[in-house]
């Protein structure tokens, strides 16, 4: 409950003219990397920007998000 009933209010940005990606996040240590759920907690799987992984700019983070999602989705739809 901790975690789904945490609020966080931004309080702004720079806009997009400087937008690129987060630094820092869940350390990749902590996962596993062929499902990305939390090796300490069953069920937890952390994806995308959360997770400590950051691209050079051109797509790079675009295509860790999206496959990182599609592991942890795969990974989720096993019985």
């Amino acid at each position: 409950q901790a975690i789904t009933a945490w609020e966080l209010y931004p309080n702004g940005t720079e806009g997009y003219r400087t937008a690129e990606v987060t630094l820092g996040g869940v350390d990749t240590d902590a996962l596993s990397s062929k499902t990305m759920q939390a090796k300490g907690v069953p069920g937890l799987y952390f994806i995308g920007e959360v997770v400590d992984v950051t691209g050079w700019l051109g797509g790079y983070n675009f295509q860790w998000a999206w496959s990182s999602g599609w592991a942890a989705g795969v990974a989720i739809r096993q019985p």
